[in-house]
C-alpha cells in the first residue's frame, strides 16, 4: 500500500477520527477503545431533535419584541422595531421581529413555543465561555469536558463504542465540534465542515471495507484501518439515506441555515436513525448598526425553518422532529452609541414542530428591574433541555440527574412521547400514485384502507400551503379513488403539487404535477 493512499484514508486525532472518504474529510464518531459490533439503539425512538445555534448571541428584545412596553422604545431609540412594523402575537402584547413571518404563521398554528427569559445565575459575557456554559449545561463556576447531548446520547447507547448503533447517533454541520456533543467516551457525532462537504461524500462510491497490509508494520496499520471502517460505515449509511429521501419543498438560495436543514430533512425522510442533528448559523454579535444585518439574519432563519417544517410536513414526517434555537446569550436592555446592543444575559428560546405546545412561556421581560443593564432571567436554561428530553426521548429522571447533574422543573413545551414511536409507514393503508400524472385539469387518486379509519386527504402546494380538502370522513375497509379536478381553479399555475393522505396513524405524501 502506498504511504499517501494511507494518509489519504485515515488520519487519527485525539479529538476522533479525521477520515477520508472519496478524497473528502470527514470528521467521524470519536473512540476510546477501538472495534464496534454493530447493534441495534439501547432505547429505540423515531423522533429527532435539532438544535439551531445562533451563533454571536441573538438579540432577544429585537426578535420576540415587547412593543407594547414604552420603555423599550426609551432604552432603544434607534434599534426600537416601530410598533406598526412589529408582527403581533395573538393573546400577547409580545410581536415577532417583521422579518419572522413564517414563524408567527407557525406560532398561529400552534406549532412554535415560546420560552421568554432563558438564562442562567451570574452570567458570562464572553463568547467561547458562555458557549461552554451553555454546551456542557454547567454552572457559570463549573467547568465540564463533555456535554449535555453528549451525555444523553452515552445514557441511550451506554455499550458504545464497545458496540456501535447502525446510524450516526448524531450528525452536526459545522466548522468545529459542538462541545454540546462531547461525552465520556469522545465526541458522539458525525461532523461535515459544511454542505458542499456532505455532497461530495454522498455523490461517492460505497465504501467496501480495508484490505489486509503485507508489510513489517502491517498490524499496525490493520488495527488503524479497522477504526476507520467503523466509522467509514456510518459514511455509507449517510450516504443510502440521502439517496433515500427527497426535499419536497422549496429552499431559499443564498442561505447557509437553509442549506444545511435541506439535508437534515432528506436523511430524516430517507430513514436515518439519527436522532440529533445540529445546525449553525452566525453572525449575532451585533455590536454596531444592527438593525439591517439582525433583519437580515432573522430573515434567512424565518424562511430557513419554514421550508424546512414544509418539507417534514409534506413527506409525513413533521410529526417526528422538534426543532430549537439557542443562543450563547442575548443583548443588553439598552442600545449603545454604535446603534447596536453589547453582550447581555437572559433571551427567548424558540421551539417548533407538530408535537410542541405552542404558546408563550413566562412572563414579558421587566425592562426596569435590571441587573447592571441586564434582564434578570425567568427560566434556567437547564429547564429547557429537561423538558426536551424527557418529553421528546422520554428520557427518566434519573437519566436526567446523570445528564444534567441536578434536577430541574420541566415546562409541557412537548406532547409527551414513549420511547418507541410509530414510524410512517403502516401495512393497513397505502397510498397510489395518481394517474395520470403530469395532468390537466384532472388526475384520479387511489388509496386503500384495511379497517375502518378516519381518512383525510388534502393537496398542498409546495410553500406548504393548502389548496383542496378532497376527503375528510370515517372510511370503512375497501380501496377508494378520489377525483382532483382543477377545472375553474384559476389560482393553480403549472408546476409540482403534493397529496396527503392521513389515515389514523398512518401519513404518506405523494408529488404530482400539473401543467396548464
Amino acid at each position: 500500500m502506498k504511504r499517501r493512499d494511507f494518509i489519504k484514508t485515515l488520519a487519527v486525532s485525539s479529538a476522533g477520527a479525521a477520515l477520508s472518504f472519496n478524497s473528502m474529510p470527514i470528521k467521524a464518531l470519536g473512540f476510546n477503545s477501538v472495534l464496534g459490533k454493530i447493534c441495534s439503539p439501547f432505547i429505540e425512538t423515531d423522533k429527532v431533535l435539532v438544535v439551531i445555534q445562533l451563533l454571536g448571541g441573538n438579540d432577544g428584545l429585537n426578535t420576540v419584541i415587547p412593543y407594547q412596553d414604552s420603555t423599550y422604545y426609551t432604552r432603544r431609540p434607534n434599534l426600537g422595531i416601530p410598533a406598526g412594523q412589529v408582527l403581533s402575537l395573538p393573546g400577547s402584547t409580545m410581536g415577532l421581529h417583521p422579518a419572522m413571518t413564517e414563524i408567527k404563521n407557525l406560532f398561529v398554528d400552534n406549532k412554535v413555543a415560546i420560552v421568554q427569559g432563558v438564562g442562567y445565575p451570574n452570567p458570562n459575557f464572553s463568547h467561547f465561555r458562555a458557549t461552554d456554559i451553555w454546551h456542557t449545561a454547567s454552572n457559570s463556576n463549573q467547568y465540564f469536558t463533555t456535554g449535555w447531548l453528549g451525555r444523553y446520547l452515552k445514557e441511550e447507547f451506554p455499550n458504545y463504542p464497545n458496540t456501535l448503533p447502525p446510524d450516526p447517533m448524531a450528525i452536526q454541520i459545522g466548522l468545529s465540534a459542538s462541545l454540546s456533543l462531547m461525552s465520556q467516551v469522545g465526541d458522539m457525532s458525525l461532523t461535515f465542515q459544511d454542505p458542499n462537504q456532505f455532497y461530495q461524500l454522498v455523490q461517492g462510491a460505497n465504501y467496501n471495507g480495508y484490505e489486509k497490509v503485507k508489510t513489517l508494520a502491517g498490524p499496525e496499520l490493520e488495527f488503524a484501518r479497522r477504526v476507520a471502517a467503523d466509522s467509514l460505515q456510518y459514511a455509507t449509511r449517510v450516504r443510502d439515506a440521502s439517496n433515500n429521501g427527497q426535499n419536497l419543498a422549496t429552499y431559499p438560495t443564498n442561505n447557509s441555515l437553509a442549506d444545511q436543514l435541506k439535508i437534515v430533512a432528506r436523511l430524516i425522510d430517507g430513514g436515518l436513525q439519527t436522532r440529533l442533528y445540529v445546525v449553525t448559523i452566525s453572525g449575532f454579535d451585533t455590536h454596531t448598526q444592527q438593525l439591517t444585518p439582525h433583519n437580515t439574519l432573522w430573515s434567512r432563519v424565518n424562511l430557513a425553518i419554514n421550508a424546512f417544517y414544509s418539507d417534514l410536513f409534506l413527506n409525513g414526517i413533521s410529526g417526528r422532529v422538534v426543532g430549537m434555537t439557542l443562543s450563547e446569550f442575548g443583548r443588553r436592555v439598552g442600545e449603545n452609541g454604535a446603534i447596536g446592543t453589547d453582550h447581555g444575559t437572559a433571551a427567548p428560546m424558540l421551539l417548533f414542530g407538530d408535537l410542541v405546545n405552542g404558546s408563550i412561556y413566562g412572563s414579558n421581560p421587566d425592562l426596569v428591574n435590571l441587573n447592571n443593564g441586564n434582564l434578570i432571567h425567568q427560566y434556567d436554561y437547564r429547564q429547557v433541555y429537561a423538558s426536551v428530553l424527557k418529553q421528546l426521548f422520554a428520557a427518566t429522571d434519573q437519566e436526567l440527574l446523570n445528564i444534567l447533574y441536578s434536577q430541574f422543573n420541566t415546562l409541557p413545551l412537548i406532547v409527551p412521547q414513549s420511547s418507541n414511536g410509530p414510524g410512517k409507514k403502516h401495512q393497513d393503508f397505502s397510498l397510489s400514485q395518481n394517474y395520470p400524472n403530469p395532468f390537466n385539469p384532472s388526475t384520479e387518486i387511489t388509496y386503500s384502507i384495511k379497517r375502518e379509519s378516519m381518512v383525510t386527504i388534502k393537496i398542498y402546494d409546495t410553500s406548504g400551503r393548502e389548496v383542496q380538502t378532497l376527503v375528510n370522513e370515517r372510511k370503512p375497509s375497501g380501496v377508494y379513488k378520489v377525483l382532483f379536478d382543477t377545472t375553474g381553479k384559476k389560482n393553480l399555475a403549472s408546476g409540482v403539487y403534493f397529496y396527503k393522505l392521513v389515515a389514523d396513524e398512518y401519513t404518506d405524501v405523494k408529488k404530482m404535477i400539473l401543467v396548464k
